[in-house]
């Protein structure tokens, strides 16, 4: 009798492991809209030229990338060192992306209709499951777990609490060093059960800023 099942040929070199990390994922903001504004070769090569310099910085900061999807970025921190040092590295190579994509802008005075270009960037840090999956092709890196989700809910988060970069309180406690004073918030992640606390170590979008120093403004 013939076998009408579906059958996943899938690899796995290696069994998962149990291992603390900070996860990283980025988002350049409103690329829907660039590609609209802009013919889409133009931006996809921007996009490019600039993943490829923060995937040398991830990597000058002992990172490494899991995924480029589209116009996102996901990467881990701690694969060979403790998660305090992970931590703080995954902090200094936001800032140092972050700091990219002003010298970028700088340098191309506005490239876009509409403002220039900006990321978001969530950070946080837990235990997760490190091994290597492949379908069909040769195994690669995979990352799972609960906190690659709220890793991934925290910047979905930038836009909504107008600020470049959002650390979980998990990710914060692990600082060392003097890095200023950063706004606390309980939030509710999408899909997530329960409330995060949270805090914004970044600045507000362009976008938003007229709108924020007019609230500003009329709160006295």
């Amino acid at each position: 009798m013939e076998n009408n099942y579906l059958t996943l040929n899938t690899t796995a070199a290696l069994p998962d492991r149990e291992q603390d990390l900070a996860i990283l994922f980025l988002d350049i903001r409103n690329f829907t809209g660039l590609m609209e504004q802009q013919p889409e070769q133009t931006v996809i090569e921007v996009v490019r030229r600039l993943f490829t310099a923060f995937n040398q910085v991830i990597k000058k900061f002992e990172g490494k990338v899991v995924e480029i999807a589209g116009d996102s970025m996901y990467a881990v921190f701690g694969l060979q060192a403790g998660l305090k040092e992970s931590v703080n590295n995954a902090y200094q190579a936001a800032k140092v992306m972050l700091r990219t994509v002003t010298l970028f802008n700088e340098a191309h005075d506005v490239p876009f209709d509409g403002g220039p270009l900006e990321i978001g960037v969530g950070l946080h840090a837990g235990r997760v499951f490190v091994g290597e999956f492949g379908l069909d092709n040769a195994p690669q890196l995979s990352v799972m777990g609960l906190p690659v989700n709220i890793a991934s809910r925290l910047q979905a988060k930038t836009k909504e609490l107008n600020n470049d970069l959002i650390l979980s309180e998990d990710a914060w406690q692990l600082l060392t060093g003097e890095h200023g004073v950063m706004q606390h918030q309980t939030v509710k992640l999408q899909g997530i059960s329960h409330h995060q606390q949270v805090r914004l170590a970044g600045k507000p979008y362009n976008d938003h800023a007229p709108e924020l120093d007019y609230l500003l403004a009329i709160s006295g």
